[in-house]
């Protein structure tokens, strides 16, 4: 991989959103999303089923988690206004084990894919078309309308990323986006109605912000972990473990690294016990949910066991409790909305990642 290309990619990422915006705006696109909430509306549907391949599974944990969560956030209104459930398959789970197909007249099933001509994506879609599910039921995201997922979709969404030099970039930043705005049509809201347009608008300048001086704020977070960084968590929870996995996948391919990505949950219960004072980790948190788990965690990574902690997060309370802490890096970032922040939060690892990789040699 080309550190100058992964760059291009992410410092184009701004227009990119705004390019996609300004489609789901339009006529065109507004339709696309109505004509998803005319048919969710239909009593019989009860369970959205969503069938991510390769990254877009982890960015498939946004709709995932909105359509399950009676969380209410500080951005977002309540959300407990259907009885819709939301189950999550990684492509080759749902090929290898998913074989209740006789009874799926309840069931909208999504396929998310950025090519839409996999053979693991094509092997799903088969599997639903020989067991005769009824095509309106049928769904799919990506960005290529001739793909055979396209073709065989009653409703397709286009991610509108136009081009990426390296796979996953543009593209799995636009589904974390799109799987959002499906998953409030799913819940029977608006789309895009001028509060959440005017949260991504401010989401896209605050990424353009950050790019204009990324590679002082990489180098301070690189400063913190030292040099010789031979392993690295990504901890995490709720949405942003989508940011977490997405991560722990990159650093590792790109920077050659050893690393994991846990719920803070798991982590808890049993790694925790690793901990040593060569400890360094990335918590990502993008919403207030069980503040006591997370400021427990961190009390005993970096007191009880003087590890560190990067702590990428968008609340003050949790930022507060960090900047005492000489063991904690606190980046405090403004995106509230809880399934819009691990956009920001993904960009920011990228550049960490892509700097790793270039300080130590796997990148030129």
């Amino acid at each position: 991989m080309k550190f100058e290309l992964i760059l291009d990619d992410l410092l184009t990422i701004p227009k990119v959103l705004l390019n996609f915006l300004k489609y789901y705006l339009s006529t065109e696109g507004q339709e696309k999303l109505e004509s998803l909430r005319r048919d969710c509306k239909d009593p019989k549907i009860k369970r959205i089923l969503i069938i991510g391949h390769a990254y877009n599974y982890f960015a498939s944990l946004i709709p995932f988690r909105y359509l399950n969560s009676r969380y209410f956030s500080r951005v977002e209104e309540n959300q407990d206004s259907t009885e819709k459930i939301c189950v999550l398959y990684e492509i080759d789970e749902f090929n290898s084990y998913y074989n209740n197909l006789q009874d799926t007249q309840d069931t909208i099933f999504i396929f998310v894919a950025s090519l839409g001509n996999s053979i693991q994506i094509r092997q799903g879609l088969k599997k639903l078309l020989t067991a005769k599910v009824d095509t309106s039921h049928i769904w799919g995201v990506s960005d290529y309308e001739e793909s055979f997922l396209g073709v065989n979709s009653h409703h397709f969404l286009n991610l509108k990323y136009g081009t990426e030099k390296i796979m996953g970039t543009k593209s799995y930043i636009n589904a974390i986006l799109l799987l959002y705005l499906i998953g409030r049509t799913i819940m029977d809201k608006e789309a895009i109605p001028s509060k959440r347009e005017e949260d991504i608008r401010k989401l896209i300048f605050e990424i353009k912000f950050y790019n204009q001086d990324w590679e002082n704020h990489t180098q301070n977070l690189m400063n913190f972990l030292g040099e010789n960084i031979d392993n690295l968590f990504f901890l995490s929870k709720g949405a942003s473990l989508s940011s977490a996995y997405q991560t722990s996948l990159n650093f590792k391919a790109i920077t050659q690294i050893f690393c994991v990505a846990l719920s803070i949950g798991s982590f808890l219960h049993g790694p925790i016990r690793i901990v040593d004072k060569n400890f360094r980790s990335v918590l990502i948190i993008g919403d207030e949910t069980n503040l006591k788990e997370t400021n427990l965690l961190i009390n005993k990574i970096t007191q009880e066991k003087n590890g560190k902690i990067i702590l990428l997060n968008n609340s003050r309370k949790l930022s507060s409790i960090g900047r005492s802490n000489k063991n904690i890096f606190v980046f405090e970032h403004t995106t509230e909305n809880m399934y819009l922040a691990p956009i920001f939060e993904i960009i920011v690892l990228q550049y960490l990642i892509i700097q790793i990789a270039k300080n130590r040699g796997v990148m030129n």
